[in-house]
């Protein structure tokens, strides 16, 4: 269950100050975004930027009147940043139904791929295709949908970002959405299935993984990667994830070395297998590298878990 909002207004030397609940219950954002649109204030143009945080008996206030001018900037960019539907969609026929590829090329989209997409990553996000398919440009039957619809859904695009699985944050019936990032295309099924819990942002999430890999093997420069491969998603946007997860871990984030690493995997091994003749040789064929190495990295395990004195056992044959 979701902690509680607790917002606050106060009036401190004829201003009104509000804190960071009363920003979130304004605006419907999660506490990602609202934390973000503070921490990037210095990029944002100075007669519009976020208010300087104020400490008050404990708690940060920012100046409403501030916050409420930075708030409709904010709407207003996002707004000229939405994609431009064609005018032919609104000279349709309401009830009227195109094909897939029609709706992508009105809409403005790369081709209806996107949709596609959309359909099964975030399904709420954008309107479900009619149960009867129509006739594609070469005879296939592919996917329709209402020209009503189409037009519903391009007058909410505001630029809104999503929250999980297609669906803003926040109690808004009705609330306009906009595109999903990357991120929260390939976690949606993720964030969907953490619906129960606090809420969380694709970034966020996606930075509670990159903090488990750094804490499981060590930062090294491939990491951002084999996230991507590993999770879905552009390789920049893990980029800046696990920038990210580094600043807010730096006594955490220090590159664990080669030889640490080997002796890790050598004693999980020791403690399923047990210390067997052999073992060297055979991680050694599972994980690369010479069974010297290996060995070595056996040896050192065997020294972490005490089982030279605690369970002598025959010397580990590599060769």
């Amino acid at each position: 269950m979701s902690k509680a909002l607790n917002p606050q207004r106060r009036v401190v030397g004829g201003r009104a100050v509000v804190n960071r609940d009363w920003i979130r219950e304004f605006t419907g954002a999660s506490v990602g975004t609202a934390a973000r649109w503070y921490k990037v204030r210095l990029e944002q143009p100075k007669e519009h930027r976020h208010p300087e945080k104020e400490r008050i008996d404990g708690t940060d206030f920012y100046d409403e009147e501030q916050f409420r001018d930075f708030y409709t900037w904010f709407q207003q960019e996002k707004a000229s940043k939405v994609l431009k539907a064609d005018p032919e969609l609104y000279q349709a026929d309401p009830e009227g139904v195109v094909s897939i590829n029609t709706a992508a090329k009105w809409l403005g989209f790369s081709g209806a791929s996107a949709i596609r997409k959309y359909l099964k990553d975030n399904p709420d996000y954008f309107p479900k295709p009619l149960a009867e398919p129509v006739e594609g440009p070469t005879g296939r039957m592919i996917p329709g949908f209402r020209v009503g619809d189409l037009q519903d859904f391009d007058r909410k695009r505001t630029g809104d970002k999503l929250g999980r699985a297609g669906r803003r944050p926040g109690p808004q019936p009705g609330a306009a959405v906009g595109r999903p990032s990357a991120l929260e295309e390939v976690l949606a099924a993720e964030l969907s299935a953490r619906a129960g819990g606090e809420p969380l942002t694709a970034t966020q999430l996606a930075e509670q993984y990159a903090a488990e890999a750094i804490g499981r093997d060590g930062y090294h420069p491939g990491l951002a990667a084999e996230l991507s491969v590993q999770y879905g998603g552009p390789q920049r946007s893990w980029e800046y994830v696990v920038r990210t997860a580094l600043e807010h871990r730096p006594a955490a984030a220090p590159a664990r070395s080669e030889a640490d690493r080997r002796a890790a995997v050598a004693l999980a091994a020791l403690r399923e297998r047990g210390d067997i003749r052999g073992l060297a040789a055979s991680l050694a064929r599972e994980h690369g590298g010479s069974p010297d190495v290996w060995s070595r990295a056996v040896n050192a395990a065997r020294g972490i878990a005490g089982s030279t004195t605690d369970h002598p056992t025959p010397k580990d044959e590599s060769r």
